[in-house]
């Protein structure tokens, strides 16, 4: 971790580097003009920063993300710009400006490796776990699928609908599964806007009901947004950048329905969900008692989602919740806790690969028995006291 003076150093030379630089060098006006905002911004939220964690407008928390924030922006630049040695060396300020946002956040929750459990996937396949489910990751999120293949016509739920764009490949999938069958339901586990996507679009392209749990109808029907994120978790880029994910809210009431109260689900009798707040109040899972098999969405990780780089390869490692959205610890842990009492034999996590056999059982006993030190982050909003809905 770069240490305070050293962090204030290196934004003071950014600034005096992106106001200077591009003039010295003779760059044009389309790339001189961008970089001299960008040198101005890190300068005025550097001076309203106090490095030292003491009282400021501007938080070390917030400081990274505007950090992260600048430096996307420079790569964004970037890739417009024809000449290659600008695009090169602003690539580089902005590769710089990322990997320091990274190194001076605080470490995250540490999680537990389970490499020998993961089975193998790649983005954009369809991979069957089990004679009725199978799950296909769209970039950072998996979105499932229940039901025999070749199901008949309203015999098959889909699970989540994966980040905005994904559409046609779950489209594409299903018709690889069930061919021109439409799906009972579109079953959520939550609302976040990764898992939401598709939403709307899908719905309207089957003429199918959204089914979710009553206590998220809220952010869903348009009333409500989430939690503001919270970057202290520490843990890498993607907790870095949360304040900048949307919130909501969503409105699809017009397709809404709650999910009946025994924990029935359409079209799939041998399914029921389970209520698994603490991502958020109406998080669901879905359990398969027979098959072992567990959809657990967001409330168990089955990578280190508060890491750009973990989240890009999908490297495994069995964590909770995304601590940069999950606002109740407490409600968390336990979730978590009973989710390991089912000992499931197959994870489908909302983020990283399907997980299996010895190794994960193992890990997920532990996580539950330790969550306190093995899942949840040391510092946060929703982590250093009791939580209050601070949605709007």
């Amino acid at each position: 971790m770069i240490p305070p003076k050293t962090h204030a150093a290196l934004d003071a030379a950014s600034a005096a580097l992106l106001l200077a630089a591009p003039t010295a060098l003779g760059w044009p006006s389309r790339v001189s003009r961008p970089l001299s905002a960008l040198g101005l911004g890190v300068a005025a939220y550097s001076v309203l920063t106090r490095y030292d964690g003491g009282r400021a407008p501007v938080s070390l928390s917030e400081h990274r993300m505007l950090d992260a924030a600048q430096g996307a922006l420079a790569i964004g630049l970037a890739l417009r710009e024809r000449d290659p040695v600008i695009r090169r060396t602003v690539a580089g300020y902005g590769l710089f400006s990322l990997a320091a946002a990274a190194l001076t956040a605080p470490k995250g929750a540490p999680g537990l490796s389970v490499e020998g459990a993961a089975l193998p996937i790649r983005n954009g396949d369809l991979v069957e776990v089990a004679e009725d489910v199978a799950y296909m990751r769209l970039a950072i999120v998996n979105v499932a699928f229940i039901g025999k293949a070749g199901a008949a016509d309203r015999g098959w739920l889909l699970v989540d609908t994966g980040i905005s764009g994904s559409g046609d490949a779950i489209r594409a999938a299903a018709a690889r599964r069930f061919g021109s069958a439409r799906p009972a339901a579109i079953i959520l586990t939550h609302g976040h806007f990764d898992h939401v996507g598709a939403l709307r679009d899908l719905a309207e392209h089957w003429d199918c009901p959204i089914h979710a749990h009553p206590e998220e109808r809220p952010f869903l029907d348009g009333s409500r947004r989430y939690p503001p994120a919270s970057p202290e978790v520490g843990g890498g880029m993607m907790a870095n950048l949360s304040p900048l994910f949307p919130r909501g809210p969503l409105d699809v009431a017009d397709r809404l329905r709650d999910l009946p109260q025994g924990g029935e689900l359409p079209a799939v009798p041998e399914w029921q969900w389970i209520h698994t707040p603490g991502h958020s109040p109406g998080h669901i899972s879905l359990w398969h008692a027979g098959r072992c098999a567990l959809i657990a969405g967001d409330a168990l990780s089955a990578t280190r989602q508060e890491s750009c780089y973990f989240a890009a390869t999908q490297r495994p490692e069995l964590h909770g919740p995304p601590a940069y959205f999950t606002p109740d610890w407490a409600a968390a842990e336990a979730s978590a806790r009973r989710l390991a009492d089912l000992r499931p034999e197959i994870l489908v996590a909302g983020h990283g690969p399907a997980l299996a056999g010895a190794e994960f059982k193992a890990a997920l006993a532990r996580l539950a028995e330790n969550f306190s030190s093995v899942a949840m982050p040391k510092h946060g909003r929703y982590v250093e006291g009791a939580f209050h809905d601070q949605s709007s």
